[in-house]
């Protein structure tokens, strides 16, 4: 790995600062990925190595936000139980799909995704009170199942559209809505990581800078996404999805370029 010799102490400095804004962001929001990534790409490291690396360092970055979110009795264990095995196979089929979808489509499938999480975010929606929200079965699964198979087929801002579509078709407020979907986060992730460390392409000398500063932030992001509550949440939410959209639209411009 000659790569390796590239990364100095300057880029263990950048990756824990990238790290710990990854958490901070992600806890709340999701959308930790899209700051991690392009920072590793960057640094010369091959993508496969970054991909493995990335998702070592976010998925204790979730498990710390899980903890958190657990502790302060915010996550709601029906969703959760419910909904986690049909997101693993959900992801699972969105995994086998997309080896036969080509690149071009994936990424202009994700544009077109962020639009339509705005829409859902920024419209109004009807004050519903909790106790006649029907948490049934069906709802549930219906509203993280298919952010399940995004998860698998297209990856970007899972966390985030978790959040947006429990808030809109189960009607959970945001902060619930933003516990509830890290442990389904979690989940999603632990098979990727196995697969990527039994692989042998984790950069653990990458990664466990990472994973520390990501934990360091998700606790802090998950403590403020707690006491802001919802106008804080949601005002993040906009700010990554904003943020996602303005990194694809470059991303294929330049490609096109390219």
């Amino acid at each position: 790995m000659d790569f390796l010799q590239e990364i100095t102490t300057y880029w263990i400095v950048i990756f824990i600062i990238t790290g710990f804004i990854a958490g901070y962001i992600d806890s709340i929001a999701g959308g930790g990925g899209m700051i991690q990534v392009p920072v590793l790409l960057y640094s010369g490291i091959p993508p496969v190595f970054v991909l493995a690396t990335n998702k070592m360092a976010s998925l204790f970055g979730t498990l710390m936000a899980t903890i958190k979110y657990f502790l302060s009795k915010k996550i709601s264990l029906k969703v959760v139980s419910i909904a986690i095995i049909p997101c693993l196979l959900a992801s699972y089929i969105g995994s086998k799909l997309v080896m036969y979808i080509p690149d071009e489509i994936i990424q202009w499938a994700i544009l077109i995704a962020i639009p339509i999480a705005l829409f859902f975010l920024l419209k109004k929606a009807k004050d519903i009170k909790e106790e006649n929200t029907k948490l049934t079965n069906k709802n549930i699964i219906l509203s993280t199942a298919p952010i399940g198979f995004y998860d698998g087929i297209l990856g970007p801002g899972t966390g985030t559209y978790m959040v947006i579509s429990m808030k809109k078709f189960l009607h959970l407020d945001y902060i619930v809505a933003t516990a509830s979907t890290k442990p389904l986060n979690l989940a999603t992730n632990v098979g990727s990581a196995i697969a990527f460390v039994m692989a042998g392409k984790v950069l653990w000398m990458i990664a466990i800078p990472m994973a520390i500063a990501n934990m360091a932030g998700s606790y802090v992001g998950s403590h403020f996404a707690i006491k802001g509550g919802e106008k804080f949440i949601k005002k993040v939410l906009i700010f990554v999805l904003i943020f996602m959209l303005v990194a694809n639209v470059i991303k294929i411009i330049l490609s096109e370029i390219g």
